[in-house]
């Protein structure tokens, strides 16, 4: 099964772009830095979400890495910027380390709209992987240093990582937090139960209700 259609089946109507924890019923957002903004723990950033990582993909899991890339047209067809050539993508990351991931196995556009005047163009591509099996920690440094231009490694995608086996989605956003989402609560449960300390206060009360409210082996999709 490739993407598109386990994204349509699994998770339907929801697609694959930032704020993923507000637009799935079922999510948890963590926060990874331990200290306050601007100051960044950079050991703790990656500790937490290595940890967050091998939480919910296990040895033997299969699933999915997709990079996504926005381009943003002002009206009347003007650019805001150069047009991405993908340089720092998590795909060059990989040639580079040698982060075992295979070549891009799909590719799809989307276009959308900002506010109903911009444009924005999304490309998005992906291939299969064995999560446990590939270079994730130096995939999340260099989500980590995504707004940092002079730190290394660096990539200017927004990744997320699919396990296909649990249903579960990984979107670490940048330095500051990471957000998970999945089929059915208990799925996550052992994560919320495990790491209830590292959630992001603003959206603590909404995780706090979604997990004591709902029952044991109920799934709870939209």
């Amino acid at each position: 099964m490739q993407l598109p259609e386990y994204m349509t089946t699994t998770f339907p109507g929801l697609s694959l772009s930032p704020d993923l924890f507000h637009r799935w019923t079922v999510g948890l957002r963590f926060e990874l830095n331990t200290t306050s903004w601007p100051a960044i723990n950079w050991e703790s950033v990656l500790d937490r979400a290595s940890t967050l990582y091998e939480a919910v993909f296990r040895p033997g899991d299969v699933g999915f890495i997709v990079s996504s890339h926005d381009f943003e047209f002002e009206p009347k067809g003007r650019s805001i910027g150069k047009m991405p050539k993908f340089r720092n993508s998590v795909f060059a990351l990989s040639r580079k380390h040698s982060l075992c991931l295979h070549g891009v196995a799909g590719r799809r556009r989307f276009t959308s709209y900002r506010d109903q005047t911009s444009q924005i163009i999304a490309t998005l591509r992906w291939t299969e992987i064995s999560p446990r099996n590939i270079g994730y920690k130096e995939i999340l440094r260099a989500v980590m240093h995504r707004d940092f231009p002079s730190r290394r490694p660096r990539t200017d995608d927004y990744v997320y990582f699919v396990n296909r086996t649990r249903n579960i989605i990984l979107h670490m956003y940048d330095d500051r937090g990471l957000d998970l989402v999945a089929l059915r609560i208990d799925d996550l449960r052992p994560v919320y139960d495990k790491h209830e300390a590292w959630i992001l206060d603003h959206d603590r009360k909404q995780i706090d209700e979604i997990f004591s409210c709902s029952v044991p082996g109920v799934s709870s999709v939209r």
